[in-house]
């Protein structure tokens, strides 16, 4: 069997084509039409409450924020941020001026997932779902991967009115091989809506695949988020403190996976603290972590190739866990964005002024971390920095936190359409 499909009850083999999945999501796709939004987020916040008290899921990576996220308030403001308050319109056409408005969905969502984060699909699958849009999500990886369990989770859920198992009913996800033609394009054909998380590589591919004239596409792509430590923010000893703790709980999500997580770090120039000593303070931080349960081959040898590299340059230096390839702080005075290794990867590296690392911002630099120590600085900041083309600039250690709008996107506004009425 060349499909695979994941269900509350494991991997099951489910043929080799689209068409009787999509045949049966098409069935679905009244149904959920006509289910009050506010079942739905009830419903999710029943599931929310279930993910950290039950040992499937409990100790999934990213399971404590995706719980936080699932919960009603945080997924009712969402809505009413991306819907314009315009909540009521998901329930049917509401009073605008003289006329009338409503929010419909798209059908059906067909969704590439990236690899990096286990519970990245939840992220997509719930915001879709709660559009009321039907759902084929195809997985990076052929192992589950944790979502078989948060499937069962959810599919024991309960509100009044729908259960969890109904509502998984207008969704399907799937794993084949990325290199699937055929079924790529079923995908892609069968779609109202593409949403599509990944590499430059794999959005290409993917969008390049034939789809219906009226098909939307909403693009996720290859990101690099950054840090800045201010001046200000080094005069103090609780200042650094604060920021190091940050940086590193948003290095130590995902193992810097995501593409949230900050990779180059920029230190501005301060009289009382050198760049060695917020880098001895990196260092301390980072040995208080769990040592990393496994690490591959791959990953091992880029970090003691980069290590390397930067022992034998005078202009540069490293320090790096005894244990290992287990964490790895490197500095230099080259305003410019390194390579991102991952894997508590740390690049250091002192400016004079934060202004010297605008040049350097772009879309591609999606979030940044920022510590200045000072409002108005911040907020100089964020003007440069988003002008440019960032998506976020946030206090570190809530970096890797997924909210409304990501990457620019408002995602349920874009999962739905707006039409309207004139009597």
């Amino acid at each position: 069997m060349i499909l695979q499909r994941v269900t509350p009850d494991g991997i099951k083999p489910a043929g080799d084509d689209f068409a009787p999945i999509v045949e049966s999501l098409g069935r679905q796709r009244e149904r959920i039409a006509r289910v009050p939004v506010d079942r739905l987020l009830a419903l999710l916040d029943d599931f929310a409450g279930r993910l950290l008290r039950d040992p499937r899921t409990a100790g999934l990576e990213g399971a404590m924020f995706l719980g936080a996220w699932l919960r009603r308030g945080n997924l009712q403001q969402m809505l009413e941020l991306n819907l314009g308050g315009n909540l009521g319109a998901m329930d049917g056409f509401v009073p605008q001026g003289r006329n009338y408005l409503a929010a419909k969905p798209h059908g059906l969502v067909s969704m590439w997932m990236a690899g990096n984060v286990a519970t990245l699909p939840m992220f997509s699958l719930i915001p879709a779902l709660l559009a009321k849009n039907v759902c084929l999500v195809k997985l990076a990886l052929p192992e589950a991967n944790g979502m078989d369990r948060l499937l069962a989770v959810l599919a024991e859920s309960v509100a009044k009115g729908i259960s969890g198992a109904e509502l998984l009913e207008a969704a399907t996800v799937v794993w084949f091989d990325y290199r699937n033609r055929k079924l790529n394009e079923q995908m892609s054909l069968a779609a109202d809506a593409k949403l599509i998380w990944g590499g430059a590589e794999a959005v290409r591919a993917i969008s390049m695949l034939p789809r219906r004239e009226h098909c939307v596409e909403i693009v996720f792509g290859p990101k690099y988020s950054i840090g800045v430590i201010g001046s200000k923010q080094l005069d103090s000893e609780d200042g650094l403190e604060a920021a190091v703790d940050g940086f590193v709980r948003d290095v130590a999500i995902f193992d810097q996976r995501a593409c949230s997580a900050p990779q180059t770090i920029f230190v501005e120039h301060n009289r009382r603290r050198s760049l060695g000593e917020v880098g001895e303070s990196f260092a301390r931080r980072l040995a208080r972590l769990p040592p990393k349960p496994d690490l591959d081959a791959y990953t091992t040898g880029r970090i003691l190739q980069v290590r390397a590299e930067w022992a034998m340059d005078e202009s540069k230096d490293v320090i790096a866990s005894d244990d290992g390839a287990n964490w790895t702080v490197c500095m230099d005075r080259e305003p410019s964005l390194k390579e991102a290794v991952q894997s508590r990867t740390i690049f250091l590296s002192e400016v004079e002024s934060w202004r010297q690392i605008v040049p350097l911002l772009g879309p591609k630099v999606q979030t940044v971390g920022l510590a200045l120590g000072d409002l108005d600085e911040s907020l100089a900041f964020a003007e440069a920095a988003t002008e440019a083309g960032v998506a976020r600039c946030v206090r570190p250690g809530i970096m890797n936190n997924y909210e409304s709008p990501w990457d620019g996107k408002l995602l349920v506004g874009e999962l739905v359409r707006w039409v309207t009425l004139k009597p």
